[in-house]
């Protein structure tokens, strides 16, 4: 009976130890995580436990495959588990093991709110992270300011206390931001695309502006016209905004150079237009008419002809000048001009010296006579050129001539009132102002008539008159002329 107790309790006490051994192996369970670890840097085995968890107790291994640390990517692996205490049987776990490289560069564009920048856009491969995997990363670098201008900068971060380092690169890909305004101009005065703006930013200056159009908006047409204006940075970002621009009409008339008193030898042929151009108000040249039905270049005389230019606007100017047709060649009475003038003449003289040599090679050179028939400056002139002798209007045409061929400017004034008939000449040497100019011999010793002022001209015409040569010699309609210096200057 003893014997059959004994038997009956141990077998109890080994299914008690049975029962012991197989709960303690069923209840053996351990959870991992999904590891991340940058690149080159190899984890602790311990890593994949749960933080729970007494990693004291339990041994981790491995199993499959075996990661390449220093590849970036997503990695299954098979652990073993071992409870070192109570068991020392392996349980096999599956986990995931993300490796991730650092960037290169992170860009944001300029004035990005710094804390805005999360630390997980340095790491590649970040998308490959499976859900509910734990890690924790962190910017090392205070980044206060660094996005307030384009730049690199350096940066130092961490990834599960596992320092890296990237850059920062600041850009700017926002085009400049402008505010137009709409603007009036009048016709064919020139505008300039930074006319239309009133504000304008951009965190990358210079900033150019520019029309969108090359050859700009079309300042010759009258009325409103929509403008496209390109602005753009140093880096190239780019904007195009509109305005309006209101040509304003033109109302003035062309004006026409070149147009003189003509003279043409007896039947020669007539070039009305050689040395005529015509310009608009905006200085372009256009083209004009000449109206010379009234010419006979067969018969001497004079004979009026009219230039006529018209504007695209339809203003229009008409110049009215005289043709002489003469028995003398204008080209002949040049060429003994010009004989005179390389006498007289030397490099280097100012005009007021060329001036003074014409007047004392005149008044030397050729002596009054009346009596003549006036006709033309060159038939006058060349009577002074040939026989030396003449009247006011010859003394007026020679000095006209040379005046003329040296390049000084010149024109004719007549008197007013006055016993008889006079003219002389106005000259404005190096731009000194109009002044009086008169080679014509006076019996009045003490005038001297070279380059006077219109308050001398009055003077000398008191002179004149107490002299009992005539009244009002040098009186004159002065609305027909410009103004005539009152003072003489310093030469």
């Amino acid at each position: 009976m003893r014997k059959k107790l004994i038997i009956i309790l141990f077998c109890i006490l080994i299914v008690s130890v049975a029962a012991i051994g197989i709960s303690s192996f069923a209840s053996f369970d351990v959870p991992v995580n999904n590891i991340v670890v940058i690149t080159g840097n190899e984890p602790t085995l311990c890593s994949f436990l749960a933080s729970h968890t007494n990693r004291d107790d339990i041994d981790i291994s491995i199993l499959s495959p075996i990661p390449d640390w220093t590849s970036p990517g997503r990695i299954e692996v098979t652990l073993g588990l071992t409870n070192a205490r109570r068991s020392f049987r392996t349980i096999r776990k599956n986990a995931y093991v993300h490796i991730l490289e650092p960037v290169l560069y992170v860009e944001v564009e300029v004035d990005t709110p710094v804390d805005s920048i999360r630390p997980q856009a340095f790491l590649s491969y970040i998308h490959t992270i499976a859900a509910r995997t734990l890690f924790e990363t962190q910017i090392l670098t205070n980044l206060e300011g660094m996005t307030n201008s384009t730049g690199q900068h350096h940066i130092e971060l961490s990834l599960n206390d596992a320092h890296f380092s990237s850059i920062l690169r600041v850009i700017d890909t926002t085009p400049p931001e402008a505010i137009t305004t709409d603007i009036s101009t009048l016709m064919g005065v020139p505008v300039f695309a930074s006319r239309f703006i009133t504000y304008l930013f951009d965190h990358s200056p210079p900033v150019t502006v520019q029309f969108k159009d090359q050859n700009g908006p079309d300042i010759f047409r009258a009325g409103q016209q929509t403008v496209e204006i390109l602005v753009a940075d140093y880096y190239g970002n780019t904007a195009i905004y509109t305005a309006t621009l209101t040509v304003l009409p033109n109302y003035a008339p062309p004006q026409f150079i070149g147009v003189r008193d003509l003279q043409f030898e007896l039947g020669s042929a007539a070039m009305f237009r050689q040395g005529v151009s015509a310009t608009d108000a905006f200085g372009r040249e256009i083209d004009f008419t000449v109206d010379s039905g009234m010419v006979d270049i067969d018969t001497l005389g004079v004979y009026y002809i009219t230039y006529r230019a018209e504007d695209s606007c339809g203003n229009y100017t008409e110049v009215t000048a005289r043709v002489y047709i003469v028995d003398v060649d204008p080209e002949q009475v040049r060429e003994r001009a010009n004989t005179i003038l390389e006498r007289i003449l030397y490099d280097g003289m100012t005009q007021v010296e060329q001036t003074r040599a014409i007047f004392d090679w005149i008044t030397v050179n050729v002596g009054y006579a009346a009596g003549f028939e006036h006709r033309t400056v060159y038939e006058s002139a060349n009577e002074a050129l040939v026989h030396r002798r003449g009247d006011c209007f010859v003394f007026y045409s020679i000095s006209e001539l040379l005046l003329t061929m040296a390049g000084i400017p010149n024109m004719r004034i007549d008197r007013v009132g006055g016993n008889s008939r006079h003219v002389w000449n106005l000259i404005n040497p190096d731009g000194l102002g109009w002044h009086h100019f008169d080679t014509t011999p006076l019996v009045v010793r003490q005038i001297d008539r070279f380059m006077f002022t219109q308050t001398q001209a009055e003077e000398f015409t008191e002179i004149i008159h107490r002299a009992g040569q005539g009244r009002d010699y040098f009186t004159f309609d002065p609305e027909l002329y410009p103004e005539i210096v009152r003072y003489r200057p310093q030469y």
